[in-house]
């Protein structure tokens, strides 16, 4: 064993400096894109920070045929599993498909988000991508806990005029980080490159998430063009554009770095389990305990520059799931990059807008208006003056 390590050591090997030296790299500026590739491309930013180097993939070993001249048989091409669209009506003409598969990765379940969309517009539409919480570990597309009918009020925002999509994605029980955040960017593109389908306008796409989708929305604003989050397979910038042109956070954590100083409760972001926290199955080891630099690859903090979206954050200042000073620490981030931003805390209010233990209505109410108010600035119908998000905009709250 002594000789095993002497020789390990004479070779340079440091267990954990290269994830170190990799992820330190990520986090150094990208490289410029040749302008010719960006004239396609829909409102593509420049991305924030550069991945490691791609190491080529190996080609595969390909057996020959006996003589050596003929054409290997092709594989046939295995079918992707898709369910048929479930298409629903609400009112005021909005119409809605369910099931829509948007991705089919080999080894997972098909990946589906649903669509609503308002009554034909002759000019199009901006997209709103809704992206659902549940600690990363559960969850779905047609559920949050502030709304009794999660749908009927996805289906109303879409009635004032947005093409509204909310998506499913892996769980943490099916794959680690970043694979929910490169989910959640092939829903982006996959949106854009069916914008005609549905009236939308791929120049104008706001993500939406709520408590673990939050991060998940923060992070898909914050990492355009990053290439170490791109969906599998999917590389070519020619590719309709990942970045979002604007972020609606609702209480979600944004510095996963933070480790928890106490049984069941972090010191400054998430409640921990006893024995394993959802942001250590989100991330595949307790955030204190991974390699140098996972949790930080997995903070929305890490990502911020002056290129990021406006953002709209929002939280209950009770909030005791996740602490009000990670959305304030977002805010502050945001500002000092003179990115417009906007963050609301409304005073009694917990985790999921809950009060006494059920959605508070009034709060609910208010939190959307502000959401509608904020997308109409940020995507005006005719081209005006945008009004600045630059102010803070707070509820009363004792601090």
């Amino acid at each position: 064993m002594r000789v095993l390590r002497a020789a390990i050591l004479a070779l340079g090997f440091v267990p954990g400096l290269a994830f170190a030296q990799d992820a330190a790299r990520l986090f150094q500026p990208a490289p410029s894109r040749p302008a010719s590739m960006s004239d396609s491309a829909p409102m593509v930013r420049a991305a924030l920070d550069a991945p490691p180097v791609p190491i080529a993939r190996p080609a595969p070993d390909m057996r020959s045929t006996e003589n050596d001249t003929e054409t290997p048989p092709m594989p046939s091409p295995r079918p992707p599993v898709t369910y048929p669209p479930q298409k629903v009506s609400f009112p005021g003409g909005v119409g809605a498909q369910f099931d829509i598969t948007y991705s089919a990765l080999e080894g997972f379940r098909p990946l589906t988000l649903d669509i609503y969309t308002p009554k034909p517009s002759p000019i199009a539409l901006p997209f709103v991508l809704f992206v659902h919480g549940g600690g990363w570990n559960s969850g779905d597309s047609r559920h949050a806990p502030p709304f009794p009918d999660f749908p009927r009020a996805l289906a109303g925002l879409a009635a004032q005029g947005y093409v509204v999509a909310s998506v499913n994605y892996r769980l943490s029980q099916e794959a680690h980080f970043p694979a929910a955040l490169q989910d959640v960017k092939a829903a982006i593109r996959w949106l854009r490159s069916h914008a005609s389908d549905y009236g939308g306008d791929p120049t104008r796409l706001a993500v939406w998430g709520m408590s673990a989708g939050g991060q998940l929305a923060a992070m898909a604003g914050t990492s355009c063009g990053v290439m170490r989050f791109e969906p599998d397979g999917n590389v070519n910038y020619a590719a309709p554009s990942d970045c979002a042109e604007a972020v609606i956070d609702w209480f979600g954590p944004t510095d996963l770095e933070t480790p928890a100083t106490s049984p069941g409760k972090s010191k400054d972001g998430f409640v921990a389990a006893t024995k394993a926290s959802e942001a250590g199955l989100y991330l595949g080891c307790e955030p204190a305990a991974c390699p140098p630099g996972v949790a930080k690859l997995a903070s929305p903090l890490g990502f911020i520059s002056e290129n990021a979206p406006p953002f709209l954050i929002q939280q209950g200042a009770a909030d005791t799931a996740v602490l009000p000073q990670q959305s304030q620490r977002l805010y502050d981030a945001l500002r000092r990059k003179n990115v417009p931003a906007e963050i609301v805390l409304y005073p009694d209010v917990g985790h999921d807008f809950l009060k006494d233990g059920k959605p508070d209505a009034a709060t609910v109410t208010g939190a959307m208006a502000t959401v509608t108010a904020f997308l109409a600035a940020t995507f005006p119908n005719k081209p005006a003056k945008q009004p600045s998000h630059h102010s803070q905009v707070n509820a009363p709250v004792s601090r």
